[in-house]
């Protein structure tokens, strides 16, 4: 499917999607999962009947002279979509086992990162990138809770036992694995500029401090990831973390907005 020079390809399951009205792909730091969904055109049903909680999912979209990024996760839901010959398609990424993968356990004199790092490998992950807050906590117990929560009461912890700074931090999945600190998702520095794919900026546009730029699609950006924005119009050139993005499109218009400002854990 190619959409004003862009290739989007969707697979779920074994159906390969060639049309589709809507889609989009959203990430969040501070928020474990990433989630994806897909507007269908099913007047008779049929995917509906076809398409099943747990089939895989794979979007890979780009522009026609790149290398496509990919998304891969699994379908956690289906639901009519906004008029009656529609389908929305709503997917997990591969961090879903953060959500589903229960913890019942008790330790005692152990370092936050050691634990987590236990915690991933019982959700069978792999990680990437953990970070020590350089503490040792005299009692952790997790009563049957999933491992995000898990790592949201040791940050606690850290926070008010110790008097640490968490706000910053945060465990997502990353290409690499699974990551828990105060650092970035590798990667190239993206560049969203006044003179080449800056739509609008607008500075505090959320109560919590969150700064809101549209651009045109910049598929393989995803949170954690840093990016350089140079608004002409504002005298902006400046690195930034982005705190959420979203792509979506339809058949006549792809957006990435990115999210960036204050972080509170």
């Amino acid at each position: 499917m190619e959409i004003s020079g862009i290739r989007l390809d969707i697979t779920i399951g074994d159906l390969q999607v060639y049309r589709a009205p809507g889609w989009w792909i959203d990430s969040q730091r501070h928020y474990p999962l990433g989630r994806a969904g897909i507007t269908l055109p099913d007047p008779e049903g049929d995917l509906y009947r076809t398409i099943a909680i747990g089939d895989a999912v794979t979007i890979r979209l780009g522009y026609r002279n790149q290398v496509p990024a990919e998304w891969t996760g699994t379908v956690t839901g289906r639901y009519p979509g906004a008029t009656a010959d529609q389908l929305e398609v709503v997917a997990t990424d591969r961090s879903l086992p953060l959500a589903t993968t229960r913890i019942m356990q008790s330790w005692e004199n152990e370092s936050p990162e050691a634990i987590v790092a236990w915690a991933i490998r019982q959700a069978g992950l792999a990680f990437g990138t953990i970070s020590s807050p350089g503490v040792q906590l005299p009692r952790v117990s997790a009563a049957n809770i999933p491992v995000w929560q898990l790592v949201q009461q040791l940050q606690h912890s850290c926070s008010q036992a110790f008097g640490l700074d968490m706000s910053g931090w945060a465990l997502w999945m990353g290409k690499a694995g699974v990551n828990w600190g105060n650092h970035d998702e590798p990667g190239d520095v993206v560049t969203i500029a006044t003179t080449d794919n800056l739509i609008d900026h607008r500075p505090q546009d959320w109560p919590r401090g969150l700064s809101l730029i549209e651009a045109f699609l910049l598929p393989d950006l995803s949170h954690s990831r840093r990016f350089r924005l140079q608004d002409d119009r504002r005298g902006i050139d400046a690195l930034h973390r982005a705190v959420r993005v979203r792509h979506e499109g339809t058949p006549d218009r792809c957006r990435t907005y990115v999210w960036y400002g204050a972080e509170h854990g």
